[in-house]
This record gives C-alpha cells, sequence and structure tokens, in this order.
C-alpha cells in the first residue's frame, strides 16, 4: 500500500512560499551540517541561495498560464459583422454624421436630433413599425422647431443615442 502523497497549497502565492521556505530550510541544513564539519558559512549567502532554488522550483513548475498567439487573427472581410443594420443607408447616414462629432465641425445636438428626424420619417411609411417613444418624439419635434432659442435641443448622450438607434431600428431587425 503506497501512501498518498502530500499535496501543496493551490493558491499560487502560496505555493511560492512553501518553495521560498523549503529552498531557505534546505540550505540551513546544509550549513548546520557543515558546522558540525567545522565549517562556517555566513548565513546570508545559503539564505540566499535557498531563496533563490526555491524561487526557480516555483517557476519550473507553475509555468506559464497562456500563451499569446503567435499569428494574428483572421481578418473578417465582412463590413456588416460590427452593426447588425450597417446595410441601411439611413444608419451609415447618421453613423457619418457621429463621426464628424467635433468641435471644430460644428456638429450639434440639433443636427443629430434632426439626422434622427430624418430616419424615423422614413421609418413611419411602415405600417408595421411600432410607435416612437415620448422623448424621441419630443426630441425631433423641438429639433424641428423654427425659434431654437424656445425651444433648444439638450445634449444627447450615448446612453440615449444608442437607446433611440434601437428604438429607430426596431422595424429593422423585425425583418430579419
Amino acid at each position: 500500500m503506497t501512501r498518498p502523497r502530500p499535496q501543496l497549497p493551490q493558491s499560487p502565492m502560496t505555493r511560492l512560499l512553501v518553495r521560498l521556505a523549503i529552498g531557505v530550510l534546505i540550505a540551513l541544513a546544509i550549513v548546520g551540517l557543515l558546522s558540525l564539519l567545522g565549517m562556517r558559512i555566513p548565513l546570508p549567502l545559503p539564505v540566499a541561495v535557498g531563496l533563490a532554488i526555491g524561487a526557480i522550483w516555483w517557476m519550473a513548475q507553475s509555468g506559464a498560464t497562456r500563451d499569446d498567439p503567435l499569428h494574428a487573427p483572421e481578418l473578417d472581410l465582412d463590413a456588416d459583422y460590427a452593426l447588425p443594420h450597417a446595410r441601411d443607408m439611413r444608419v451609415r447616414r447618421l453613423e457619418d454624421l457621429i463621426h464628424g462629432a467635433q468641435p471644430n465641425r460644428r456638429m450639434t445636438a440639433r443636427g443629430l436630433a434632426r439626422t434622427l428626424g430624418d430616419i424615423a420619417d422614413e421609418r413611419a411609411q411602415d405600417p408595421a413599425a411600432p410607435p416612437l417613444s415620448e422623448k424621441l418624439t419630443r426630441l425631433i419635434a423641438d429639433s424641428r422647431h423654427t425659434d431654437a432659442e424656445s425651444h433648444p435641443v439638450g445634449p444627447i448622450d450615448r446612453r440615449a443615442l444608442h437607446r433611440y438607434l434601437r428604438e429607430l431600428a426596431a422595424g429593422e431587425e423585425r425583418d430579419r
């Protein structure tokens, strides 16, 4: 009958500490044996060697968790994979408008809301399209009002823009 071999702890840092302690204990045991034979060795050197042996032992046993791939991933040439409605020219026009939304290009929330309104107008031609939310309808109406000072359009944050785009694309996704 063979006895089961004792298992070292599973945490990587605990395994490191155990191996470092074992390396130092082995080095101190060798220093003790040599001192019985009359050889005196200063303690810092064997302790450093024991720590080095424990660290090398830990690195040899633990290994790398995962290696990096040596080649680049395959390039997907399908332009529509990232956006489910990238084939829709209205969405592409909106993406171009948003891409140009930098301070020096003078992209405003009113211009973005008007573009959302153009998309909503084209979407309204579909009789099966669900109705727009009150917030989006109010935003579009405020952006189209001739008196811009009395009907300001607030900033459209990313979360709201994504919500509006999902709402406008609801009819498009129904077909797929």
